[in-house]
C-alpha cells in the first residue's frame, strides 16, 4: 500500500505540474482523452447514468440525447479529477479569473447574520465551489464535509488543494462532535454535498423526479437545531471547461415548529426540488 500511494504521490504531482502549464485548449484535449478511457474502461456506471435518466425522464428523452448527457458525465468526472491536480500547481487568482458570478449579494446577506450552511449537489464541479468561496470571503472558515478515499496518497493532495484556497475537510466519520464546535462559534460556514438514494437507516424519503427516493437530512437537522439559514450554490461549466458560472440561491431560513419531523422532512425536500430544477434545466 506504501508504495501504491508513492507512486500515485509522484505520478499526481508531475501530472499536476504539467497540466498547469498547458492553455485551455491543450487541457481540455487531456479531458476529452481521459473522458474516452474511462467510457471505454468503465463496466457498470454507463449503465447506472442510462438507467436513471429513464427513471428520471421516463420515455421523454431519445437514446441520442440520453448518450449525449453520459458522454458529457464522464467529461465532467475527467475534469473535476485533471482540475484538482492542476490547481496543486496553478496560480489562485489565474483560476478565479475564470468564475462568473450570480447572486453574491445572497451569500454576502448570510455573513451578516453569522453562521449558515452551504449545500451544493454532485454537479459541475461541486469542489470548485468550496474554493470560490473560501477564496473570496476570507473572514469565514469553510468546513466542509466529506469521505476519505482509500489511498493516504490521494487524501493528502486532496487537502492540499483545498487548503491552498482556505478551506478545512472534515471526514464524514465522526464529525458530528466537530460541528457542534464549529456551529457554537460565530463566521463558521458548513459546506455539505448533498446526496439522494442513500441507505434508508441515513436518509428520509422525499419526491424527486416524481419518485420516491431517498435524501440525506444532514443539512435540515443542522439548520433547524442551529436556527440557520440553508444557501444552494451550485456551478456550470463551459463547453470547453475555460470559464464556469457560480450561481447561489437563497433556499430556505430554518423551520421550526412543535414537529422536527415535519419541519426536517420541509427542508429536505426543498433541497430535492432545488436539485431537480437545476438538473431539468440542462
Amino acid at each position: 500500500m506504501k508504495i501504491v500511494d508513492y507512486l500515485i504521490y509522484i505520478f499526481a504531482n508531475v501530472s499536476g505540474f504539467l497540466l498547469s502549464i498547458m492553455n485551455d485548449k491543450i487541457f481540455y484535449l487531456n479531458v476529452k482523452c481521459l473522458a474516452f478511457i474511462f467510457k471505454i474502461l468503465d463496466k457498470r456506471r454507463k449503465y447506472d447514468c442510462l438507467n436513471n435518466l429513464e427513471f428520471a425522464y421516463n420515455d421523454t428523452l431519445d437514446s441520442r440525447s440520453k448518450n449525449e448527457i453520459l458522454h458529457r458525465s464522464y467529461e465532467n468526472f475527467a475534469f473535476v479529477l485533471l482540475n484538482s491536480l492542476r490547481l496543486l500547481f496553478m496560480k489562485k487568482d489565474k483560476y478565479l479569473q475564470k468564475f462568473r458570478v450570480h447572486n453574491i449579494e445572497v451569500i454576502e446577506e448570510a455573513l451578516k447574520n453569522g453562521n449558515f450552511i452551504v449545500v451544493t449537489a454532485h454537479y459541475g464541479d461541486w469542489e470548485g465551489t468550496a474554493r470560490f468561496i473560501a477564496s473570496r470571503f476570507k473572514d469565514i472558515k469553510l468546513s466542509v464535509v466529506g469521505r476519505l478515499t482509500n489511498f493516504q496518497s490521494i487524501n493528502n493532495l486532496m487537502e492540499k488543494s483545498r487548503q491552498n484556497f482556505g478551506s478545512v475537510f472534515l471526514d464524514k466519520k465522526g464529525v458530528s462532535k466537530h460541528l457542534l464546535k464549529l456551529l457554537s462559534k460565530p463566521n463558521n460556514v458548513i459546506g455539505l454535498v448533498i446526496d439522494q438514494h442513500i441507505s434508508v437507516n441515513e436518509g428520509i424519503w422525499v419526491k424527486f423526479f416524481g419518485k420516491d427516493v431517498t435524501h440525506s437530512p444532514i443539512a435540515s437537522i443542522l439548520s433547524r437545531k442551529y436556527d440557520i439559514p440553508i444557501l444552494f450554490v451550485y456551478m456550470t461549466l463551459s463547453k470547453d471547461y475555460s470559464n464556469y458560472d457560480i450561481y447561489f440561491d437563497f433556499l430556505t431560513n430554518a423551520i421550526r415548529s412543535e414537529n422536527s419531523k415535519d419541519d426536517i422532512a420541509k427542508m429536505t425536500q426543498m433541497q430535492a426540488s432545488f436539485t431537480e430544477k437545476i438538473i431539468r434545466q440542462k
